[in-house]
């Protein structure tokens, strides 16, 4: 087991690199890993979890944590993951098991080796240090105070390790090749007068000594605005020899002249290399991540054969030019033989694509060739250029490129070009046939957000309003585009608070006005356009109707609904759609889009569809979702009485789930879009939506512990019933909103629901919805340990199911009522109860109440001291709820079947129960899985 560090959190499991999902389980492995030298006692952790918010049961909460990482870890014995009082240590699995651990050791060597006077060894080492960096220390953990002092030590080590390998870079002549690096490292570290030092220097030795002068100016200007301090002994030293010209400052004496490209007479290339790159984006910031990437040595089955291709893609305004030309620019020294670029205008609808041959015929005027020597065939021009190409080292920028058959003949020849590609449309093609390394870009990371804004608005006004610029961040959906125009705007009104201009972006409907500079190539409606207006007519369509769809991620059976297609026609737009990175596939077969996206679809499906087609889309998926909703709750309990639904409207196609696991699969992948359908039904006007979806998906939020999502959708659904005169919805709505308040345990509020729905169910004379009301009311009794009254309700629940004729929810009644005797002493008659129940389920053919009898009987036979009979009872109700795919109710059986190897002195046997138990309990990241860790931490 390794670790990482320098970055995010991740851990290696033997195959491959991965994170930790949950924030607080995070956040206790970083702390452990940066004080591995001691045991880090509980309550310092729960400061570093929670701060000055620790709830009361922190030390219980630090022990699930722990028990979760340990599984997550492979260390159910605990071999990595100590417990060591006062608290835990995690206990080192070699000396390389930590990426800091190693960066400190090459940091160290490299230290040593450049003090010895070895500067290539020195220059190695560290550089091999700097690589072990993928973002700031600890980027994606909570900032407690161990962890932040922590990415603050280490930070700074990266910043000494960084001096040093430019120290040893300098010494071994690499002067000019560092220049554009130190460059941007004093933009990111403007205080460091180190890093101004050495750029000062590398401009000196480059024969650039007015730049460098220009820079001890810059600096002098930044020290005295920020500090009001005058730049070290240091750097006034520098500036000094500089100025006289001190031979002491040269640098070391250069190696052999490298003999000129093999290719260079024969193409009759003038004396002046082509320097074609627009000049970098003012501004840029972020992007570490993937600037690595970039820097990486080139992959695929080309490599060291032909050109390094680099792709980067992404979504309208992610910044994929502005990322090509910084990195460009940077690598531009590499590249002696000249710089070429060409704007492809892959998305151009007015202009349209640059032919591939035209694009070929200017970088081969640009490398000198005469216009009699090139071809008209394109593929004979394709040829020329890389004749003229092979042997040099060129870089060749295509920006905003169509699709990989655009780029292709654009590739030029011999290993030491490299070609970066940006584009939206589909690139993929060229990892595949050409070696291509891919860089995907999504939006930033908050972090680099926010650097973005320093570097255009500076660090006090960003500095003086943090709330103002966190709501930037998000009104903008961290996307570069919209935080450049934001900024420009806030720079062009210097008075003005970014409060204000945080506001004038509030508004979803005008936010994309808001970010219309006027001009094309920066308006972020016209930037999307670009993508938007090359689509065919049926997935334009398609992405216009996303901007009513109203959860966060999409799956091609909701939008087959929504557009009213087949699933196979929704999953084709879907795919075309990311394939232009209007949205984004984020897991299989699941698609979102961020909100600036979905406020210009929005705005596209209100010019372009009209009011009665908006209505019949949403009538669709509302349709689809409550029916597929319906028949995957009816899976999960099949005794529930089905809701009075109407008919699914043409084209809403609502899918059966076959069994418990599909139904439970179904919900949980969707049960995030099923709450904000929820709502959206109640805004649209589709009231009997906005109350039978809540009713439809109760059973799920009560299985998988989701509470408090169940209490809000039945208010949200009282309301909606209410608004119909529905009063048999209503009641029903009243009715689980007790039930909701049970698990919360808000019992007096749970029986004033209750009551409201019984006496409306009287009023309509509704035996059985009176009878599903009772059982939960009995249920809220039987919670607090009152037997007597859930007896009584579940006496009256038997009568009204045999006045109504309903064998199974009779035999349900007689169940309850055997639980209600055995726990108010009388076994005998339990039994007898359970025994009826039984035979009533066995006619009706309902392997549920079965599986709930069983369970009955093993309370009883246990309660009477017949072990055996019990452990039985037991495992024939987790056998049944296997049957049927019911984890909730197999991991109760499990910890009864527990309980009972217990007490007939079979720990092992328990314990081995109970783990299935947790296992399956946190499956579902179910509550009660506490109570069973309690019982294993009881037997440990």
């Amino acid at each position: 087991m390794r670790f990482r560090i320098l970055g995010a959190l991740e851990i290696f499991d033997g195959t491959h690199w991965r994170g930790i999902s949950a924030a607080k389980p995070r956040a206790l492995l970083a702390a452990l890993l940066v004080r591995r030298d001691t045991p880090v006692p509980t309550d310092r952790l729960g400061t570093e979890l929670w701060g000055e918010r620790e709830p009361r049961a922190a030390a219980n909460l630090i022990q699930q944590y722990v028990l979760r990482l340990r599984r997550e870890l492979g260390d159910r014995e605990g071999r990595l993951l100590v417990t060591r009082p006062p608290g835990y240590q995690m206990v080192p699995d070699g000396e390389d098991d930590l990426d800091a651990a190693v960066f400190a050791r090459l940091g160290a060597s490299g230290r040593a080796a450049l003090a010895a006077g070895e500067a290539e060894r020195a220059a190695g080492l560290l550089a091999e240090a700097l690589a072990l960096w993928r973002g700031p220390a600890l980027a994606d953990v909570p900032a407690g105070p161990v962890v932040e002092a922590e990415a603050a030590r280490l930070d700074e080590q990266r910043l000494d390790v960084l001096q040093a390998r430019v120290e040893a870079d300098l010494a071994c002549g690499r002067h000019t090749a560092l220049v554009p690096e130190l460059r941007q490292s004093v933009r990111e570290h403007p205080l460091r007068e180190g890093l101004w030092e050495q750029l000062m220097l590398a401009l000196y030795r480059s024969g650039r000594q007015a730049e460098a002068l220009d820079a001890y100016r810059e600096v002098h200007r930044l020290l005295a605005a920020e500090l009001s301090v005058a730049p070290s002994a240091p750097l006034r030293e520098l500036q000094l020899r500089m100025l006289r010209g001190d031979p002491g400052l040269a640098a070391p004496a250069p190696g052999p002249v490298p003999r000129p490209p093999e290719g260079a007479a024969r193409s009759g290339r003038g004396p002046v290399p082509p320097r074609q790159l627009p000049s970098r984006v003012a501004g840029f910031a972020g992007r570490r991540a993937e600037l690595r990437m970039l820097d990486g040595p080139p992959g695929g089955a080309d490599a060291g054969t032909g050109p390094t291709v680099r792709v980067i893609t992404g979504t309208a305004g992610a910044g994929k030019t502005a990322l090509a030309l910084h990195w460009a620019h940077r690598a531009a020294p590499d590249f002696p033989d000249g710089q070429l670029y060409v704007n492809l205008r892959g998305f151009d609808s007015a202009a349209g694509p640059v032919p591939p041959g035209e694009a070929v015929r200017g970088f081969l005027e640009a490398l000198s060739v005469p216009p009699e020597r090139i071809p008209d065939p394109l593929e004979a021009r394709a040829a020329l250029l890389r004749t003229e190409t092979a042997g040099r080292r060129l870089l060749f920028v295509l920006d905003n490129a169509t699709d990989a058959a655009q780029v292709r003949p654009l590739l030029p020849g011999g290993a030491g070009c490299a070609v970066v590609v940006t584009g939206r449309g589909r690139l993929a093609g060229l990892a595949v046939t050409d070696g291509a390394r891919l860089v995907r870009l999504d939006v930033l990371p908050r972090e680099e957000a926010h650097e973005l804004l320093v570097a255009r608005l500076g660090t006090d006004r960003v500095a003086a309003e943090p709330e103002a610029v966190a709501e930037l961040i998000g009104l903008c959906a961290r996307l570069p585009l919209a935080l450049a125009v934001t900024a420009a705007r806030a720079v062009g009104r210097p008075g003005f608070a970014l409060s204000a201009v945080a506001a004038e972006l509030r508004d979803t409907r005008g936010r994309l006005d808001a970010l219309d500079t006027g001009e094309a190539v920066s308006s972020v409606r016209t930037v999307f356009s670009w993508s938007y207006l090359r689509l065919d007519a049926g997935t334009a369509r398609v992405f216009r109707l996303l901007g009513l769809y109203p959860g966060r991620e999409a799956a091609a059976p909701a939008v087959a609904a929504l557009a009213r297609l087949s699933v196979q026609e929704a999953a084709a737009a879907l795919t075309e759609l990311a394939h232009v990175h209007l949205i984004d596939e984020h897991r299989p077969g699941r698609y979102s889009f961020h909100d600036l996206l979905r406020a210009y679809a929005a705005g596209l499906v209100a010019a372009e569809e009209s009011a009665a087609e908006r209505t019949e889309a949403r009538h669709r998926l509302f349709d689809h979702f409550l029916h597929t909703a319906h028949a995957a709750g009816r899976r999960l309990a099949p005794v529930r009485r089905e809701l009075p639904l109407s008919p699914p409207v043409s084209g809403s196609a609502p899918h059966h789930p076959e069994g418990y696991e599909e139904a439970m699969a179904w919900f949980e992948a969707e049960h995030a879009v099923l709450l904000a359908v929820t709502d959206a039904a109640g805004l649209a006007g589709f009231d009997d939506h906005a109350w039978q979806l809540p009713l439809a998906m109760g059973d799920f939020l009560h299985l998988s512990g989701r509470w408090h999502d169940w209490v809000a959708t039945q208010r949200t659904a009282i309301a909606a019933a209410r608004r119909r005169e529905d009063r048999a919805g209503t009641a029903l709505c009243h009715c689980e909103s007790g039930r909701a308040a049970i698990r919360l345990g808000r019992y007096e509020e749970a029986r004033d629901e209750l009551s409201r729905a019984l006496e409306l169910q009287r009023e309509l004379n509704d035996l059985a919805a009176q009878a599903h009301t009772l059982r939960t009311l009995g249920w809220s009794y039987e919670q607090q340990g009152d037997y007597r009254a859930t007896l009584r309700c579940a006496e009256q629940v038997l009568e009204l199911e045999r006045a109504a004729g309903n064998r199974a929810g009779w035999g349900g009644a007689l169940n309850n009522i055997g639980w209600c005797h055995t726990h108010l002493g009388d076994h005998e008659k339990a039994l007898a109860c359970c025994n009826e129940a039984l035979q009533l389920h066995r006619a009706e053919g309902s392997p549920l109440g079965e599986a709930y009898t069983w369970e009955t009987l093993g309370s009883i036979r246990r309660a009477m001291g017949q072990h055996t009979e019990a452990l039985d009872c037991y495992r024939r109700c987790q056998e049944g709820f296997h049957r049927l795919g019911n984890g909730y109710g197999e991991a109760v059986a499990l910890r009864g079947l527990g309980e009972v190897l217990s007490t007939v002195g079979d720990p092992a046997g328990a314990r081995e129960a109970w783990r299935a138990s947790l296992a399956l309990f946190d499956e579902l990241e179910h509550p009660d899985a506490d109570a069973v860790r309690e019982l294993l931490r009881a037997t440990d």
